[in-house]
C-alpha cells in the first residue's frame, strides 16, 4: 500500500555513545491537562479576519535533526501521532545531530529547501545571514492571525527575536535546567536538610567530607564534583553576580567578571578548593569520570542538570548495584540563572514558501501543534509511552526535537522522581536571572570568543588554584578589556538600545 508520509534520513546512523549523549541532552516534558481527541484544524485561531481554515491535514515539508541511533520512522509513533494531534501530512528529511550544521548549511546554500527548516541555534553566522539577507519569512505580521504562535513563553519569544523581530517558531526548552543534586541519604545521616544559603551550602558541603556520610568509618569523601574546568555558574548567581553582563538604565553594558559579586563567588569557590571540599583534579578530569565519585559513593553534590542526570545517575546505579536515592536543593539564596529557553526552532524559507497562501498553510500547522488541545494530547501519549516496557517505548527526545510545543518541557510523570524534577525546575524558573544580551549578536564577541573565553577561564582556574592573586585576575580583565571586551560591551549596548 501507498505510504503518503514521507521522512528521509541522511547520513549515517549514530553509534550508541551519541544515544547516550541524546539522554543526557534531552529535556524532560510537561504536565497539563489530558485529553483525547485531536484538535481541529484551526484551533485557537480566533481571528475574524483570518481567510477560511482548510479543513484538510495541513502538508508540510521539513528538514529536522534526531539524537537517536536511527530517524524516526514514517509510520513510526513518533510522525504519526504528531500528524494526527496537529492534523498534518509531514515529509520530513531527517538528519543525525553530529552532521546536522553541515547540511543545514548544503541546503541553505543549494536554495533547494523545505518548507520549514529545524534549526539549533539561529544565532549562527551562516543562518544569521540568511534571515538578514531575506531567505526566510517574517512572522511578525502573522502572528495576529495565528494566536497560537503568541502563546509561547515572552522570555523564550525576546531571546529569539532578531533585530526586533520574529522569524522563529519556538522549540521550548525549561528557562532553567541547572540545580544543586544532592544524595538524600547523606543529609539524612548527616543530620542536615537541602540548603537554602551559602551558609548552609558550606556547612553541607562540610559535613560530607568530615562526618562519614556514607558510614563505612573512612575518610573518602568529599562534598561538591566538578569536571573539565567548569565551575558551575549557579554558584556566582547565589552572590548575585549578574547572568553573564548586566546593564544599566542608559543601556550600558558592563560584564559579571568586573563586579565585586563575581569576586565574592570566585573566592568562595577557592576556599573550597583549599579545604577539599572539590576534587583537586576538576580542571582536567573528563566528564564521564568525574560523574563516577557520585554514583561510587566518593562525593554527595554534582550541580548540573537536573531533569538529565538525575535519572542518568539512577541508570548508573542499576549497574553499580548501589541504592539511594537524590533530591534537589531549592534556589539558594533565592537566585538562578536563566538559560535562552529554547532549542531553536522552525525557519520557513521563501524559496520553497512562495506565496502568503503556502505561508499561511504552513503556519496552520504550528498554530494547531501549540493550541491547548494539542499540548493535552501530547502530555497523554507521553505518559503512555513511558507506561510501556522499555523495548516498546519511542524516543521521547526524538518528540521533543520535532515539536515547536511547551507541552513536553517538563516531566509529565507521576513518579516521585518526575515530581521532584519537575517543582525543581519550577521553582529555579521562577527565581531566575536574565542574561540581557542573550539574542544580541556583537560581531567582536563572534571572532574573538574563543580568545576572549580561554583568557577569563584559565584565570578563573589559577585564581582557584592560588596560582595567581587578586592583582593577577585584575590584570587578566584588564586583558580581556583591551583585546576586545570593551568592544563587545559597546556593541552590545548599541544592539540593546535599538531592540
Amino acid at each position: 500500500m501507498k505510504n503518503n508520509k514521507v521522512v528521509k534520513t541522511w547520513g549515517l546512523s549514530l553509534t550508541m555513545v551519541l544515544a547516550v549523549s541524546a539522554i543526557l541532552s534531552g529535556c524532560s516534558s510537561s504536565d497539563n491537562t489530558s485529553g483525547t481527541s485531536s484538535p481541529s484544524a484551526g484551533s485557537g485561531s480566533s481571528s475574524s479576519s483570518s481567510p477560511a481554515t482548510p479543513a484538510g491535514p495541513a502538508k508540510v515539508s521539513m528538514l529536522n535533526v534526531y539524537f537517536s541511533n536511527t530517524a524516526p520512522k514514517p509510520d513510526g509513533p513518533v510522525v504519526k501521532e504528531t500528524e494526527r494531534i496537529a492534523n498534518a501530512k509531514l515529509d520530513i528529511t531527517y538528519v543525525p545531530f553530529n552532521v546536522y550544521n553541515e547540511k543545514l548549511n548544503v541546503t541553505m546554500t543549494s536554495g533547494e529547501m523545505p518548507q520549514a527548516i529545524m534549526v539549533e541555534n539561529p544565532f549562527i553566522t551562516s543562518v544569521l545571514n540568511g534571515i538578514r539577507s531575506g531567505m526566510f519569512w517574517d512572522l511578525t505580521p502573522y502572528l495576529n492571525e495565528f494566536p497560537n504562535l503568541k502563546k509561547y513563553d515572552p522570555a523564550i519569544l525576546n531571546n529569539l527575536a532578531i533585530d526586533g523581530k520574529y522569524y522563529v517558531i519556538p522549540r521550548p526548552r525549561p528557562l532553567v535546567r541547572v540545580g544543586t543534586v544532592i544524595r538524600k541519604d547523606w543529609l539524612d545521616n548527616v543530620g542536615l536538610t537541602e540548603p537554602k544559603t551559602m551558609d548552609e551550602f558550606y556547612n553541607m558541603l562540610k559535613a560530607f567530607k568530615e562526618k562519614d556520610p556514607d558510614k563505612n568509618g573512612v575518610n573518602d569523601t568529599y562534598g561538591l564534583m566538578l569536571y573539565e574546568n567548569g565551575i558551575p555558574a549557579d554558584i556566582f548567581a547565589w552572590f548575585g553576580t549578574p547572568n553573564n553582563w548586566t546593564v544599566d538604565k542608559s543601556g550600558n553594558f558592563t560584564k559579571d567578571i568586573e563586579t565585586k559579586e563575581y569576586r565574592e563567588a570566585l573566592t568562595f569557590v577557592r576556599k573550597l578548593y583549599n579545604e577539599d571540599l572539590i576534587n583537586k583534579n576538576f580542571a582536567i578530569v573528563v566528564r564521564n569520570e568525574g560523574r563516577k565519585d557520585l554514583y561510587n559513593n566518593k562525593v554527595g553534590v554534582t550541580i548540573e542538570s537536573i531533569d538529565a542526570v538525575v535519572p542518568f545517575y539512577y541508570l548508573q546505579m542499576a549497574d553499580t548495584k548501589n541504592k539511594y536515592t537524590m533530591t534537589v536543593s531549592p534556589p539558594i539564596n533565592g537566585k538562578s540563572y536563566a538559560t535562552a529557553g529554547h532549542f531553536g526552532g522552525a525557519l520557513i524559507p521563501k524559496t520553497s514558501v512562495k506565496t502568503e497562501k503556502e505561508l499561511r498553510e504552513v503556519l496552520r500547522y504550528f498554530n494547531t501543534e501549540n493550541s491547548d488541545e494539542a499540548k493535552a494530547e501530547f502530555v497523554r501519549i507521553s505518559q503512555e509511552n513511558d507506561k510501556k516496557p522499555a523495548a516498546e517505548q519511542f524516543n521521547a527526545d526524538d518528540l521533543k526535537n520535532l515539536i515547536t510545543t511547551d507541552a513536553l518541557v517538563y516531566p509529565t510523570g507521576t513518579s516521585d522522581t518526575d515530581v521532584m524534577i519537575k517543582k525543581g525546575m519550577i521553582e529555579l524558573a521562577g527565581a531566575s536571572v536574565q542574561d540581557p544580551s542573550m539574542g544580541l549578536i556583537s560581531p567582536t564577541q563572534t571572532e574573538k570568543e574563543s580568545q576572549l573565553k580561554t583568557l577569563l577561564t584559565d584565570a578563573r582556574t589559577q585564581y582557584i588554584m592560588g596560582k595567581i592573586d587578586d592583582a593577577g585576575f585584575d590584570a587578566a580583565v584588564q586583558q580581556w578589556k583591551k583585546i576586545g571586551g570593551d568592544q563587545v560591551a559597546k556593541e552590545l549596548s548599541e544592539l540593546y538600545k535599538k531592540k
